[in-house]
């Protein structure tokens, strides 16, 4: 069957699995004290720059609350898109770890813009309100759109303005600096980002994201908290290991290049067909698709996609490293064939 739901959903990238199996011999010191943790902040630190502070943890929804957590305090305010992922798909555990309150801010094709924070923002200094600081945004955004450089210098700008810290979510983040064609410190160091959630899961690791903080101060409780959040592995190594094979090579650009490649590959075949519709600009790996649910419910069988939104009608595809152009094909042909035999 064809696989589209999503990078979670496929194997381990064959080169990631192998450096494991190279690692999973011997005795290493534990919690990051190893000398495989080392090998991999170096290479983090030549991607993004001396000065930054990096910790690795298991997945997605810990690492953005650990994140979040370092930048905010509990009588804080995060604002976030209303798509965003630690509003809408990580439970309550960001309320519960840190003790703070989500703001959903309006958002256009998965992006908040600086109009729409500033509806948000406000009341600094009142008693009676969560003080404003943090603004967390997702880079490529849920729906897939990547934002530009000019729009998130102008976030960054806004942020500075209200005293508000500046969080990346980059589950994807691999994906949007391809994208736009700029290096990986382009789009984080040198916008001024205070922490940036770095994906690793979704280019093809195992499990395992990396958070980085840009700004650190020797006295920052972030290794207690690291801690403190549950995010802490004792055989650290293991995640650390698959970043340094990402960067090896520069394997992270080589699988963001396909990914995208194909979902541009896709929207290019699709557009021949009547009856469906790319819903969103195809900026990253991911694409959104017009499609009615009695021709979702007749692929499903064959293919394997979310149906992100019902009363919409919108349908999500994802691509990821193991999926080819040939698998493609197949699915758009399906999809015509469908369409023709239901009319």
């Amino acid at each position: 069957m064809i696989n589209f739901s999503s990078e979670n959903y496929d194997h381990v990238h064959p080169s990631i699995m192998q450096a494991m199996l190279e690692a999973n011999k011997g005795f290493s010191p534990s919690y990051g004290k190893d000398p495989d943790t080392a090998k991999a902040i170096e290479f983090l630190k030549q991607e993004f720059g001396e000065n930054i502070q990096v910790h690795f943890t298991f997945n997605g929804t810990g690492a953005n609350n650990f994140a979040l957590g370092c930048l905010a305090q509990k009588h804080h305010s995060i604002f976030c898109s209303d798509v965003a992922h630690c509003y809408v798909d990580e439970f309550t555990a960001p309320e519960a770890f840190m003790g703070c309150r989500l703001y959903p801010v309006e958002s256009e094709r998965g992006k908040i813009s600086v109009g729409s924070l500033s509806k948000h923002v406000k009341r600094s200094g009142d008693l009676h309100h969560p003080q404003p600081g943090v603004v967390s945004i997702t880079q490529p955004t849920e729906h897939g759109t990547v934002y530009s450089i000019t729009e998130l210098q102008a976030i960054k700008a806004f942020c500075k303005t209200h005293n508000l810290l500046l969080h990346i979510d980059g589950a994807r983040f691999f994906n949007a600096a391809v994208s736009l064609g700029i290096s990986l410190r382009e789009l984080s160091t040198e916008i001024g980002i205070d922490a940036l959630t770095l994906g690793g899961t979704k280019i093809g690791m195992m499990f395992g994201e990396a958070v980085i903080f840009f700004k650190p101060e020797q006295s920052n409780p972030f290794w207690f908290m690291h801690k403190r959040s549950m995010q802490l592995a004792s055989k650290n190594r293991f995640i650390a290991i698959q970043f340094t094979k990402l960067f090896e090579n520069n394997l992270w650009m080589e699988i963001a290049n396909h990914t995208n490649k194909l979902a541009n590959y896709f929207e290019e075949k699709v557009k021949s067909i009547d009856g469906v519709k790319v819903v969103y600009p195809v900026q990253s790996n991911v694409v959104f698709l017009n499609l009615p649910k009695w021709l979702y419910l007749n692929l499903r069988n064959h293919a394997n996609f979310y149906y992100w939104d019902e009363q919409k009608e919108y349908a999500r595809l994802v691509f990821s490293f193991s999926n080819t152009k040939q698998e493609v094909i197949e699915f758009v042909e399906l999809l015509a064939f469908s369409i023709n035999l239901h009319s």
